[in-house]
């Protein structure tokens, strides 16, 4: 409604909850695999393609800027939610 755009991803990462305002994945590993999800949006599991180790780029919570990799399981959480705010569902 006024033009600003925000996303929120909170994921608990060990015992730590990780806040990122408009997280984006700016790299990747060449390696992917095929996996199936399950979500909470949908019923059943879907075959998705995620990417071993990610590099994402965000704010804190307070708008600082960060960058942080992720690897394995951690990693295929974040990329499934960065789909949620593309629209983009298993």
């Amino acid at each position: 409604m006024i033009g600003v755009r925000k996303t929120i991803l909170v994921a608990q990462i060990g015992k730590e909850y990780l806040i990122m305002v408009n997280p984006k994945i700016v790299d990747h590993s060449k390696q992917s695999y095929d996996v199936e999800e399950g979500c909470l949006s949908l019923s059943g599991q879907r075959l998705a393609r995620r990417y071993r180790i990610i590099v994402v780029e965000y704010l804190d919570r307070k708008f600082k800027k960060k960058m942080r990799t992720f690897k394995d399981f951690e990693a295929q959480i974040i990329q499934h939610e960065i789909d949620h705010f593309e629209g983009i569902l298993i």
